[in-house]
């Protein structure tokens, strides 16, 4: 309560009347105040020059000298502390404050501009069509970011992590972010421990989080760690409110220069077998990360997947066409390397009326103008699809018993028969599905019922394998592909008896 009195009643009294004395109209009014703008300028000048040369001596790169000389140079509340006392004290005229004041806001506010034009923060990722898994080497790190909110999650991604096959050619470096949500006024921060052996560590536990729970998180990583020798991993907590949670995993992900992020789904099983909600914020989390994250991303739905030290893990990919689906392919082709897992490859191909009325859609919706360069896109995303397929086919379907590659078909514009097709497809039982978030997302059928989905961040593929009207105990595994410019936006599931009527038919 103190705090929140301090900050959101004191500070701003004083500064409203610190503003109060600041009057630029002194400056204004002298015949020389370009001379005096102009040594404000110069001032600033010593400490990046500093700055400079001893980036020069230590072999760093001269923009780093200069962001730093430029840091040097910003003005914090003790300043402002420092002139209200020689006010007070009457050792400055309103002149010279007026002067030193805006010395300050002026190498203060130039500073983040001067930055952001050294080092392009918007572009840094542009080229970075390599962060995705399909087109990672083979003989690279997997560097993935794992987001968790608890114990009970990261025991769950510690699974998924297992399986991905970390070998000394390809091992795997995972980032291991505690997500926190800041429930009180303060600093958002990133940290990777919390001290808790001063007297103020009860505060800080009720502010930032359980130091117990990232130890116990901690735990289940070393435990992962001992029993792979190519894995290895980093811990840190993200302590921020749940609205800007996600831009502190993007920063993380860029400093990692990870390929993958992989996020729990909003959803968490219960004793009874059901998934149930843990925290609707979760929900909106999932979907801001989805929507701008400089790479690939992954939400895994945990229906009790096994460890692989005590059994064989079943894996199914089902694949439709997208850069979606060939990213979850690669996923699947790198599980499938394990000697612990078995992996069934199903491609469904939608034909007849399905094309047609695709076709005749774009038409009507972009216009004759445009319709030859969707209709292009279209074409290369096939020949992608096709290669990507006679690829895995080739190296991995001819040289792997465990895999197991089958086609289908669904020759209806309804979308009845793909509940159908996919309640056929589960009868052997599968421990794992992966699938692409946009799998299909070019169809009309996969559009209309993308509409009706509970849980859109999904998909459809994804969202009627989570749904309990499914029948499966799979988890599953939603992964979308980095796309450069990727738009994507989350609407609301339509309510209506159509949508019992859709549950009920699978």
């Amino acid at each position: 309560m103190s705090d929140d009195f301090v900050t959101g009643v004191v500070c701003p009294i004083y500064f409203a009347g610190f503003g109060m004395r600041f009057n630029v109209g002194l400056i204004t009014e002298q015949p020389n105040s370009h001379l005096m703008m102009l040594i404000v300028l110069l001032l600033s000048i010593p400490k990046v020059l500093s700055s400079l040369i001893v980036t020069f001596f230590f072999g760093m790169p001269a923009r780093d000298g200069v962001a730093i000389g430029l840091l040097l140079n910003t003005k914090g509340i003790m300043a402002v502390i420092l002139l209200t006392i020689a006010w007070d004290k009457r050792m400055l005229d309103p002149l010279s404050f007026t002067v030193m004041m805006t010395a300050f806001l002026f190498m203060t506010v130039m500073v983040s501009p001067l930055i952001n034009a050294i080092y392009k923060p918007k572009f840094r990722f542009m080229q970075s069509q390599l962060r995705t898994v399909q087109k990672l080497r083979f003989d690279a790190e997997l560097r993935i970011v794992s987001c968790v909110h608890n114990t009970h999650q990261a025991t769950s991604i510690a699974r998924v992590l297992q399986a991905m096959n970390a070998t000394r050619i390809s091992p795997l470096h995972v980032s291991i972010l505690h997500l926190v949500e800041l429930t009180r006024h303060g600093t958002a921060l990133l940290v990777s421990q919390i001290d808790n052996s001063s007297s103020g560590s009860v505060k800080a536990e009720h502010m930032y989080g359980s130091q117990a729970e990232l130890e116990n998180i901690t735990n289940v990583f070393v435990e992962l760690a001992q029993e792979y020798n190519a894995v290895r991993f980093d811990t840190s907590s993200a302590v921020s409110s749940y609205a800007t949670i996600h831009e502190d995993i993007y920063n993380v992900a860029e400093e990692k220069r990870a390929s993958l992020i992989l996020l729990h789904f909003h959803k968490e099983l219960t004793s009874e077998g059901a998934l149930e909600i843990t925290n609707n914020a979760h929900i909106d989390i999932n979907r801001h990360v989805l929507q701008k994250a400089p790479c690939s991303v992954g939400i895994f739905v945990d229906r009790g997947v096994g460890s692989l030290l005590e059994t064989k893990m079943n894996i199914i990919m089902i694949f439709i066409g997208g850069p979606d689906d060939r990213e979850a392919l690669s996923i699947a082709w790198r599980m499938a390397g394990h000697s612990g897992t078995k992996l069934h490859v199903v491609r469904i191909h939608l034909l007849g009326e399905v094309v047609e009325e695709n076709e005749d859609e774009i038409e009507d919706s972009y216009g004759s103008g445009n319709m030859l360069c969707t209709v292009m896109d279209n074409v290369m995303e096939k020949e992608l699809d096709e290669e990507y397929i006679f690829s895995f086919r080739h190296k991995a379907v001819n040289n792997n018993d465990s895999i197991v590659y089958s086609e289908k078909e669904v020759r209806t514009n309804t979308g009845e028969d793909i509940p159908l097709l996919l309640n056929e497809i589960d009868k052997p039982g599968y421990d794992l599905y992966i699938v692409g978030q946009g799998s299909g997302s070019k169809s009309p059928i996969f559009s209309r019922l993308l509409e009706w989905c509970e849980n859109p961040e999904l998909g459809v593929i994804g969202d009627i394998v989570a749904s309990t009207s499914f029948g499966t105990h799979s988890s599953l595994l939603v992964v979308q592909q980095y796309m450069p410019g990727r738009k994507l936006k989350f609407k609301r599931p339509k309510q209506s008896s159509h949508k019992k009527g859709d549950h009920e038919m699978l």
